[in-house]
Formats: C-alpha cells, structure tokens, sequence
C-alpha cells in the first residue's frame, strides 16, 4: 500500500503489524513522533479524529481498540490530526473493572503525548443507572469519573479547560488550521443544569466555533439512510444547537450505523450533525473509526471512515467483512464565513438583505429552519428575527402536501430558488405562514407608540395557479397585519376605523392586488392593480415617500395609486403578521392560493436599482 497525498482521504502510511507495531508511513515505528512520510505542511488543513462506540472492544477485542488510538499516536502529524474526540460507550459494562483496564491501556496511548489531546464522554454503558440524567447520579460510585477524571485531562493536555460540576460533560480549546476550536462534550442524558452550564460555556468564548460530541442526539430512520433526532436530541437543538450560531459541527454514536444531516440554525447557517457507530458490524466494527478533513483550500469538510486495524492486514489476506474504509463524502463549508459574526446580523449574509430592511422571507428549501417535530419555519433573512411558523386554517383534512409545498421552480427575478405553494381555500381549509414578528416595531408615532413606519417600500414576488378562481380565493391575504383598522388606529390614537386588516397585500374578487393601509393620518385610500393572469410571476412593489403610497407591478406605475395623502404605515407591534391568508375584525380568513417566493420590508424609499425586480 502506498502513501497518499496530503489532500487524499486517508493520508497516512504502510500497513500496520498485527502485533499493533503501528508505524508511521515510511517511518520505522520507533516513535510517535516521526516526521517521515507526507508531513501536512500547511497550517490551514487538519483532521479531526472520531473515535465511535469502543463497548465491544473493551469487552472482546480490545486489541482493536488499542490499534485505534495507538494508529493516531502513530500518525498524527502525516494526517495532521489537531484532535480525538470519543463518542462515548467506552464500556459495555459498567460495573466490569477489566472493560476499564483496558480501555484505560488504549486511551493512554493518547494521554503519553501532548500533542494528542482527545475529549471523552460517558456513554449510557458507562455509567451505572443508564436511566438517570446527569446530575441524579451518585458520584462516587461511577467508574467512568474514577478513570477519566477532570484530573487526569487537565493533566495530561493544555486543551482542557475545565467540565461541569458533576464531571460527566467537559470542554477543550484546541489550536489548528490558525484558529481556536472549541469541543463541547456532553454527556449522554444532560440535564437541565448541564445544558445551562453548557451555554455558559458558549456564552464565555462566543467567538469560538464550536464541536458539540455527545452520545445521543442523532438516531437514523428505517431506511437506513436518513438521520433523525431523538428526543434528547430535540432538546439539545432545541434549547443550545440552533440559537448558538458557533456550533457549526456536532457528533454523536449510540444508534449503529452512520448518517448526516445538514440543519439550519436560527440565523440560518448550517450545522452539519454526524451520526456514527459500527458496533453492530463484524467485531464491533472491526476497528472502524472516522477522520474530518478541514479543507479551507477547497472550503469543504471531508468525511471518511477508516479501520486502523484492517489496515494492518496485509491486503492479500483481508476476508469480505475486512472493510478499510467507508462513507467518503465532502460538505461544503466556507469556513471564513461560517465563522464570522456569530449570533449577529444578516442571516448568511443575503444578498437581498440590504441597508434598513426590517424583514425578509424567502420561501425556498435553502431558507427553511431545522425543527425537531416536523413543522415549517421559514428563517428571516434580516437577521431580525421574524421568522415565520406554519399555522392551519379551518381544520383541513389529508396530507400536509395537499394544501402546502416547496417549489424547487425560481421565479424570474429576486434571489428564491424556489416558492412556497399555497393550495388551501375557506370551504376546505389549508395553512399560512405567521409571526409574531418582534424585529417589527419600527418608531414611535405621533401617540408615543412603537409601530410606526414613517417611509418603506415592501415588495412581494407571487403567482397565482392556473386553476385560481374568485369563488374559493377571492380577498385572499398574500401580506397580513392581523389587527383590524379599528384596533390600531385606538392603539395610535389616530381617527379612524374599519373591521379590515390594519395593513394587507390581498387578491380581490375581481382578480386585482390591493394595497391596504393606515397611516398617521388615518385609513387612506387603497391601492389596485389591473386584472393579473394567472400562473405568471409577478413582481408588486408598494412605496411610500411619507405622503402618498404608490403601487408598482413588474416596474410599472399602476392606475388606481397614489391618491390622498398617507403618511408612512402604523401597525401594532406584538400583533401577528401572516403570509398566505387575510383577516377580518382580527380574526384570519381567505386563505391564498398560489406560490410566493419572497416578501421584503424596507424603512425607505429604494431606488428601482434595489428592487427584488432586478435581481
């Protein structure tokens, strides 16, 4: 077997003796350290290495765990491997001092030099009562915190920095690739008490990207294929993962086999999540382990598994269930942009997201939040965090996709690489987008009230279906502020009323787009287009220059626009803003058919080169 090239998967040497005689590529074996074979010699490529599920190991074979770290001791400057992180199940039996022995003897390799720190966490076989969470457990009596105690970490590698008061969950800081990562180990059943001391964590290095390895928190789907999260997993996305934009990358074993997931955080970056572990496989995974490649030449993490012991079977004698390696696979990863501005501004630095925009949806797969049961949440591209949740509307019967889907179809202009398709009406029901939208206050208006927009321009891209007909769709609501004019103008103390929806893009009987609106100075009047076809995209720009608001559709000034002073737009803040449905006295009706593919809320008058039109 030859040695590969520094950019290949597997970078490291010669086969391996049986005898766990590793030895570098091209090196003699004698040291660790030898600096023979295909050195990394760029400070902006490392590996990290993962170490799944060894139970099986330390219970029948743990010559097998011993060629796993002994091979990282071996290899870790040809493979560039910054740091060793295990996944936890160390042992099968908790209470079976021998399953520690030899675990301890296969760790230890790692702990003899400095330079190859790992992180380490329980597992449910390591520890006594597999049921209990974190902190219900009796420590004195758990052998996992007799042989890998705080001390001996902090001992053995400067890239510890300390764990939670029950020692079970821990955290490092490791130097590669010229920057600092931070790994958070969690422990497999973390408490309420651990996930606070976890955020802490977060909240003391906050612009450190972050490695969160726990047991638990992927399982993988009856195909085999498809990861999904557990319940504990749920809660860990739910109350750390998606609102701390630094944990870009999570690990976790305990369900056999091997999955990945891309998720979208609350700011809508990605989080890649890795599921993997081979104790169900020949020997409890024959050796296999897993090798990250932080790629920033090529901005990409490369993912490999690869069995330290099978390569040390000369090739010729390998049987069928001898695999050396598998599950090869690159995700992209722009690690100057992933990394930069953590939990703060535009979600994923959208183009559209320009000067004074104050929401911005884009319905589109790429802009679809994570959740954990299943519901549809669309991220605010502002950053101000509007984001949108899918809500039903008069009890409608059968699948989800009979009345709301994703197209992966663009439309012609703006930057949505898809829309979202609204196929529900008021006799059979469906389901609109809706928020609370707390980045949606804007000023104070003359009342001494936030809500208060003294010029925008608001922009919708939309289409309605071939089939659109006025008697199910007509008054359908493509942008809703749900409050009645009534309500609002009380709120502002301005004079005037009406059971409408205080602010309303809608579709009219007679097919027109109509502009509702209040204003400082009361209920103007509204604004129409012409009679718009069906399936053709349009694009509907609403501007006000703090006296008159005028509607434009595809760039051109509409006939009925314009007429009587409107100064601005009140709304109230706190009150539901929605997407694919109109409301009367406060109370949603006339849901939307059709697609739309963006929506963006600006503070000023854009000039018609910054229009979604554009673009």
């Amino acid at each position: 077997m030859k040695c590969l090239s520094r950019n290949a998967w597997w970078r490291g040497g010669l086969p391996i003796a049986m005898s766990l005689m590793l030895s570098a590529c091209g090196g003699d074996g004698s040291s660790g350290n030898s600096t023979t074979g295909p050195v990394v010699d760029s400070d902006a490529d490392f590996t990290l290495a993962v170490i799944p599920d060894t139970q099986k190991y330390a219970r029948y074979s743990p010559e097998r765990f011993l060629a796993q770290t002994q091979w990282i001791a071996d290899n870790y400057r040809q493979e560039g491997i910054a740091f060793t992180v295990h996944l936890g199940d160390v042992v099968d039996q908790a209470d079976e001092p021998s399953e520690w022995t030899y675990a301890r003897q296969a760790m230890q390799v790692l702990e003899a030099n400095a330079d190859t720190p790992y992180s380490v966490l329980p597992g449910n076989h390591d520890v006594m009562d597999s049921s209990q969470w974190d902190n219900e457990r009796s420590l004195a009596s758990e052998p996992y915190l007799n042989h890998f105690p705080a001390s001996l970490q902090a001992g053995n590698f400067t890239t510890f920095q300390g764990t939670d008061s029950t020692g079970f969950s821990s955290y490092h800081i490791f130097s590669a690739g010229g920057r600092e990562y931070l790994v958070l180990a969690l422990d497999w059943r973390s408490s309420e008490q651990t996930v606070t001391w976890a955020q802490s964590v977060l909240d003391q290095h906050p612009d450190l990207p972050v490695i969160l390895t726990t047991h638990q928190l992927l399982n993988i789907a009856g195909d085999g294929e498809t990861a999904i999260f557990t319940d504990h997993g749920a809660m860990l996305w739910d109350r750390l993962i998606r609102s701390n934009d630094q944990i870009f990358l999570t690990f976790n074993g305990h369900h056999h086999g091997e999955a990945m997931m891309v998720g979208k955080n609350d700011y809508g970056r990605d989080v890649v999540m890795v599921v993997v572990d081979y104790q169900s496989g020949f020997w409890g995974g024959n050796g296999m382990m897993q090798l990250v490649g932080f790629d920033a030449a090529n901005d990409e993490l490369d993912f490999r598994s690869f069995s330290p012991w099978v390569a040390a079977i000369p090739e010729g004698q390998r049987q069928p269930q001898d695999e050396l390696s598998r599950w090869e696979f690159s995700v992209p990863m722009d690690f100057d942009a992933r990394f930069s501005a953590f939990n703060q501004g535009a979600v994923d630095d959208e183009p559209g997201n320009i000067d004074d925009t104050q929401a911005y949806w884009i319905l589109d797969e790429a802009h679809r939040a994570t959740t954990t049961n299943g519901n549809v949440e669309f991220l605010d591209a502002s950053g101000n965090g509007n984001s949108l949740h899918l809500a039903s509307f008069n009890d409608p019967q059968g699948d989800l996709s009979n009345y709301f889907s994703l197209t992966n179809e663009p439309a012609p202009f703006g930057y949505a690489d898809g829309a979202a398709s609204f196929r529900g009406n008021n006799r059979v029901g469906g389901y609109y987008l809706t928020t609370e939208a707390p980045g949606l206050t804007f000023s104070t208006s003359e009342s001494g009230n936030a809500g208060y927009l003294p010029t925008y321009t608001i922009e919708a891209i939309v289409r309605l279906p071939e089939d659109w007909s006025s008697e199910d769709n007509k008054w359908s609501g493509i942008l809703n502020h749900r409050p009645q004019i009534s309500r609002v103008c009380d709120y502002h103390q301005v004079d005037c009323s009406g059971g409408d929806a205080s602010l309303g893009l809608n579709v009219s009987s007679l097919k027109e787009f109509q502009w509702v609106s209040t204003s400082q100075n009361g209920k103007g009047p509204d604004n129409w287009s012409w009679e718009v076809m069906n399936g053709y995209w349009y694009h509907i720009a609403l501007i006000n220059d703090g006296e008159k608001v005028q509607m434009y559709v595809d760039g051109s000034l509409v006939m009925r626009t314009g007429v009587g002073e409107q100064q601005g737009l009140l709304v109230e803040p706190g009150q539901p803003w929605s997407i694919g449905i109109n409301s009367w006295e406060g109370e949603p009706g006339n849901l939307f058919a059709g697609d739309i593919a963006e929506i963006r809320i600006n503070r000023r008058v854009l000039d018609r080169s910054e229009w979604l039109l554009n673009r």
